[in-house]
This record gives structure tokens, sequence and C-alpha cells, in this order.
């Protein structure tokens, strides 16, 4: 029975668990009514300092009088005159703490808690910021701001809007006691206000901020003087500043990182657009309706300036749904927080701040340890132009062409170099250039542009200048023009090839169905799952690739195996992009993001990416180095794998090219045939995309295991003995992974070319 009966008691709750406002006792008035709460409540408790807050107000009233004891004590009596103790000042009785507190009367009780303003706040200062209503939405960061007011007294009035109840993990951030866990945030805060400062007016809005009570929230009693606004919903950020601009209301707000503060003077500029205009390319109507995480994205980023938060926030943000379940902050950013927006209210209140604008107080940018100066950046290469002596030794080497061959019209050339300038490059380097010289179009390789951490022997690089040279041949023959192809076989030298041309005896070549997939040829990379391929195509594809080729195309198309080379090549974009110098490579010098800097002719635009509004804010944060360091230093970044695990996963076959022996002559020819198997798979309707990351690591273990730890270089080697298994590859040089998907997708951009004529470096003398 008594466990029972400890059961019962226990679920007691109590009956003023959404009471926020206290209750104000004035005697001899409220006599009747405060004996009747001591009687009805026995176990209140009382807290009567009276005495001692009489002594500070005589001394603030008299600051330049120092008063001895016995004189300060009479000072205080003649303040009192005849008025009973017990019936000076006010009782506040606080319902959910049980607590009944003896203080001074409203006047006093103001001029004696804002003693310590002076003379930062004047008198006359603070008797205008009790004029002032202020709103607040959010009572997470928005706890920390309006606790600050409350302590300096910024306003007479605070609404508070916040639907959400305190959770145990709340209390990282929010100053508060278990004892209010399930308590409505708002309420929570306005109690903490209540106990710094009874007077203050408080208003809670527990349903948060909505449609529905908008106007009341900002108009009702008077309107607001000033908003700050700290909520997570992208709809209610944005509606509040419609509303606010409506009315010409300023709007204060903290992020909680780096010390980022954000204030738009709506009062002063009412043509002001709503975040400094960064979100005026979106439908702004639309954050009238619910909208899904996806949906809020391209809101969220310009907002929260994914460029501008801070390394740790950002790599939290690439672990959110991996080893943390939600949006991260501290405690002393929410405090920083709550100085720099309360701070902000004060001075916009008393018109001593009038700016529009966003800035940061980063302390761990402001107060760190000295740093070395950054390593000086590596000399610029030359551009790359072999002298003529240079071209006629290279031309040389190639013996001389059949006598039949000609000199193409300046129009047709262009067409050829145009064409071979269409073709795939490892992140679209395009390492090629042209010259002409004597009789020849001269193919060659330039080198700087094809140098990669990921591919040391520039493997990449001549498999691209094989397609490049196809091209040429393709177009050629669609021009009526036979070519006679004499490759080089010296790695050191920059000639891949020469090209001379002549009268094809039938014209152009009508079989030649090819030459139209130049130009629609791309590198599909959707994340959409593909259509099944005919296995006639698969095996048509393989049969060009060993036509006349020293290599091989096998696949994989089984939804297990499939799995298992998504997975592989997941892990393996995750150590690619993790590597520091990986990193660096791909998000400075191939991936283009919009209003990065760089040549606008090469590397991957991210609009050439298929990426759901979250993959491009990934990609942004993804960016900082400084959070790759903290993903490698955590063991983490399992995310960084996600979406090219996705796109292999969808793919409906998997392709890896492989050579007998790896000779540069072999590269260059199995680049062509691979090109060959490309164009026809365009004109079949399917898409293309080289995968290089497994290969890439392998690669570069193979030639500097040191740039490895121990455990990555592990990982590589199951993941390359593994993709060897899957493909069963016993002998040859594995060249390049291919995924295959159907249909292709005719809004795929065309990847950044450099123009035909940039590419020539000596052009045909006319006659």
């Amino acid at each position: 029975m008594v466990e029972n009966e400890l059961e019962e008691l226990l679920k007691r709750t109590n009956e003023d668990a959404g009471a926020y406002r206290p209750r104000l006792f004035h005697l001899p008035a409220d006599k009747p009514a405060l004996t009747a709460l001591l009687q009805a409540n026995p176990s209140i408790r009382i807290h009567d300092r009276i005495h001692a807050q009489l002594r500070e107000l005589v001394k603030s009233l008299n600051p330049a009088a120092r008063l001895a004891p016995e004189a300060l004590e009479e000072a205080v009596a003649h303040h009192v005159g005849n008025t009973p103790l017990a019936e000076y000042g006010t009782w506040v009785y606080y319902p959910w703490s049980g607590t009944l507190v003896h203080l001074l009367g409203a006047e006093e009780f103001g001029v004696v808690r804002t003693d310590r303003n002076r003379q930062k706040i004047t008198r006359e200062e603070q008797s205008l910021l009790g004029s002032k209503k202020v709103g607040v939405i959010g009572l997470s960061v928005g706890q920390s701001v309006s606790l600050t007011m409350a302590l300096e007294r910024t306003f007479g009035e605070i609404r508070l809007a916040d639907f959400d109840t305190l959770d145990l993990s709340n209390l990282n951030r929010i100053r508060t006691g278990v004892r209010n866990l399930g308590a409505n945030k708002a309420v929570i805060t306005a109690r903490e206000i209540a106990e710094i400062d009874p007077y203050l007016n408080v208003v809670c809005f527990t349903d948060g901020l909505t449609p529905g009570n908008m106007d009341a929230f900002f108009t009702d009693g008077g309107q607001l003087d000033i908003l700050v606004e700290e909520c997570d919903s992208v709809e209610i950020k944005i509606l509040a500043r419609k509303k606010a601009k409506e009315l010409g209301v300023p709007v204060v707000m903290d992020m909680s990182d780096r010390g980022c503060l954000d204030v738009e003077r709506f009062d002063l500029e009412p043509d002001r657009p709503l975040m400094h205009g960064w979100i005026d390319h979106l439908d702004l109507d639309a954050a009238s309706r619910p909208m899904t995480a996806e949906e809020k994205v391209p809101y969220m980023l310009p907002i929260t300036g994914v460029d501008t938060l801070s390394p740790r926030m950002k790599a939290s943000v690439i672990e959110l749904g991996q080893t943390i379940s939600t949006w991260p902050q501290l405690a002393t950013a929410v405090a920083l927080g709550g100085a720099l927006a309360g701070d902000a209210v004060r001075r916009i209140a008393l018109d001593q701040f009038r700016a529009s604008g966003r800035w940061f107080v980063d302390l761990e940018e402001a107060i760190a340890d000295p740093t070395a100066p950054p390593p000086p950046a590596p000399p610029v290469p030359p551009p790359f132009h072999p002298a003529p002596e240079e071209l006629e030794t290279m031309d040389r080497s190639l013996g001389q062409p059949a006598n039949t061959a000609l000199k193409p019209d300046p129009a047709i050339l262009e067409q050829l170099v145009q064409a071979g300038g269409l073709a795939p490059s490892q992140d679209n380097r395009q390492p090629w250039k042209f010259a002409w010289h004597g009789q020849r179009l001269l193919l060659l390789h330039d080198k700087d542009r094809s140098t990669s951490f990921w591919d040391p022997d520039h493997t990449g690089a001549h498999l691209a200048l094989g397609a490049c040279l196809e091209n040429v041949v393709v177009q050629a023959r669609a021009c009526g023009l036979k070519t006679e192809v004499n490759v080089a076989d010296d790695p050191s030298s920059p000639l891949v090839a020469g090209l001379a041309f002549h009268r094809h005896p039938n014209g152009m070549d009508p079989t030649i169905h090819w030459a139209e997939a130049l130009a629609t040829r791309r590198t599909h990379r959707s994340l959409l799952r593909s259509q099944p391929v005919d296995h006639a195509h698969l095996d048509r594809l393989a049969r060009l690739v060993a036509d006349g080729s020293p290599c091989h195309l096998k696949w994989v198309d089984t939804a297990d195996g499939l799995q298992e080379l998504a997975q592989l090549y997941g892990e393996a974009e995750r150590l690619r992009l993790i590597h520091p110098e990986g990193h660096r490579e791909y998000f400075g010098q191939v991936l283009r993001r919009p209003g990065q800097n760089g040549c606008p002719h090469d590397g991957i635009d991210m609009a050439e990416l298929p990426l759901p509004p979250m993959a491009q804010a990934a990609l942004q944060v993804m960016a900082d180095p400084r959070a790759m360091d903290l993903l490698r230093a955590w063991g983490s970044g399992k995310a960084l794998g996600m979406l090219p695990a996705i796109q292999v996963s969808g793919s409906a076959a998997v392709a890896l090219l492989t050579l007998s022996t790896d000779t540069l002559l072999h590269r260059i020819a199995a680049g062509r045939a691979l090109q060959r198997a490309w164009l026809e798979a365009t004109t079949l309707g399917l898409g293309m995309q080289p995968l290089s990351a497994v290969l890439g690591l392998g690669k570069k273990l193979t030639h500097d295991p040191a740039s490895f730890s121990l455990p990555d270089a592990e990982a590589i080697r199951r993941i390359t003995a593994r993709t060897r298994e899957l493909f069963a590859i016993e002998d040859g040089t594995p060249l390049v992974l291919l995924r295959l998907t159907a249909p292709t997708h005719p809004s795929t951009i065309p990847a950044r070319r450099f123009p035909p004529m940039d590419l020539v470096l000596a052009k045909p003398k006319q006659a």
C-alpha cells in the first residue's frame, strides 16, 4: 500500500505549470488577499530583505554622501517614515516556486536595480528604454537575449513567442533547471525575467508566432519597437520579416556561430529587401506554406551564410544524421549572442546605432594562438607553347606523311580542333593543344594541365588524349577526309600524335554515325535510378572497345554487385575528399562553385551536377579545408561518400576498362577505343560517367605510400583488391571505372570548354 501511495503522490502535477506572471500585493490594501494566500498555502517560503534594499536605495539617491552605519540607519528610518516596514513596497508571490518576496515598490526597485548601469546608461536613457516594446521569437538563443535585455532593463514590455517545450538536451545552452523539463520555453523565460524584475511586463505566445497571431504579436497593446528573431522555422523567419518591414520594425538576429549578428533597419529603410536581398531570387510567397527540409535549403543557405560558418559548424553540418542528430549550439556562443543582440537592441532603442548589415565577433579568431604564415604559393608555370624548332623536331620524329596529304581549309581545321576539344577528360582538365606544322596537325600534351595528385603518371590524361584523337578522326571522316595517324611513343615528349589528312576516296563517309554524337555526348551524373539496359548493348560496347585495341571492358550489372561497388566507391570518395591534397585539388582546381574565381573554361561547374539542394549545401560546406581537418581528426565524414554511393547503386551497370600492357601507345589506343564506345552509347541513348576515385587512390598509394595514414592505406588496398575481384580481373592494368545509365537526360548541361582556336598554338600559313 505504501508503494502504491508513493506512486500516486509522484503523479501529482503542479497546477500552476503554465503560470508566468507573479502576483503583486500592496499593503495595507491587499492585506486580506495576502492573508488568505498564506493561510491556504502554509508551505509558502517567505523571503524578506526589504531593510537591505532600503539601505541600497538611500545610497543610490545620495551617491555623493559617505554615510556611517548609524547615519545610514537614520536615513533609512527617515525615508520610511511612519509606514510599518511590513507594509512598505510590494510583496511578490511566485506561484511556480511557492515563494513570497518582499521588494521595493516599482519606481524605487527600478532605481536600485539599474543603479550599476550608470553612466553607461543614464537615468534619462533608462527611462526611455522603459517605454520600449520588444518582441522575441524563438526562446533558445532568444532566452539569452531576453534575459540580457531584462538585466539591463532594455524594455518595459517584452513579447515572447515559442511553441516548443524544454528537453533535457536543451540544457547545454538554456539557463534554467531540470525542474522545468517539459515546460514551454516562453513560459520558462518569462519566469526567469519575473524573478529578476517582477515589474517588467511579459506577454507569452505559447503557440509560437503563427500567421494567425502575428498581428497581435506585433501590435496588441502598442506596436513593437524592435523584433529579435531567433526561430528555426524558415517560414516564420520570412513572414516575420515581411510583417516587420510592413510596420517599419527593425529586426535583430544572432546566429550563435562566430558571433554573427544580423540587423535589418526596416524603420529607417522602408524599401530594404528582406535578408539584405540575399533571398530576392526566391519565391517569398512560398514562405506562407509549410516546406519540406529539401524546400527550405535554398532559403537557409543565404540566410545562414554557408561560406561564413565556423569550421566546426561546417564539419558538424556534414555529420548531421550520422554522428549527431541536430544542429549544434554551445552555451558560450548563445551567451555571446545574448550580449551581442542585447547590446544592438539597446543602442537601436536609444538611436545610437542606425546601420543594417551582418557583423562577426569571432572569439576563436580574435583570441587565438599565433599562427604561422601560410607557405608561399607554388610558382605558376609559363604557358605551354613549344618553339617552332621544337615543333620541327617533333614533326620529323614521325617521318614523312604520304604525298597525298593536304592542308585543310581553315573552317574545316576549326571543326577538327573543336571536335577534339569536345572529348572527355579527367576532371575536365582538357590537357590537349594543337599545332599545325608542315603537312600535319600535331596533337600535344600540356602536362601542366593534367598534373593531378591522384594521377601521378598522367594515365587519365593519356586516355583523354586518345579520346581527343578519336574525335578528330571521326570529324575528319564526316568532312570527307581520311586521316593518317602517327602516334608518338615518348612519354617525356609533349607530342602525342601527328595527323595528316587526305581526300577520302568516297567523299563523306556515310557509315560514320558517331559524328552527330560528338556534340551531344555528355558526362551523365544523374542521381536518378537507371532503367535496365539490354545485355546486347553491353556486349556491343565491350566488342567495340576490344576490336583492334589492347584493352577490354568488363561489366557488373547485378543488384548485389552494384550495391557492393557503391559501398566501395562511396568509401573511396570519402578517402579522396578528406585527404588534404585531394581536397585542395578538388575544391581548388576542379569544382567551380558559384561566385568562385577561376578559369571559365575548365573544371566542373556545380550547375553540371544534378544535385538536390541538400547536396549543393553540403558541397559548399565541404569546400572548407578546416572542416575536413576536423572530420579527419574525429575519424568521421561518412556522409562524404553517400551521394557517390547513390550514383553507383542507381546505375544500370558499371564497367572496368583494363589494359593488357601498360604503355603510352596502348593508353592512347585505349582512350580511342573508349571514346568509340562512348559515342556509340550516346547514339543508343545511354549515358556514361567515369568514376576515378577507386583507381586513383590505388595508383597514388602505389606511387607514394607515404601520402596516406596506415588505416587509410589499408582501406585503399582492401577497396582496390575487392574491386578487382568483383570484375574478375587477374591480369592487366585497370584504367578507369565507368557507370552506365539509361535513359540519358537532355537537360544535362554541357561541360565547360576552351574555344577551339585557343587550343591551336600554330596555324597553317595562308597561300
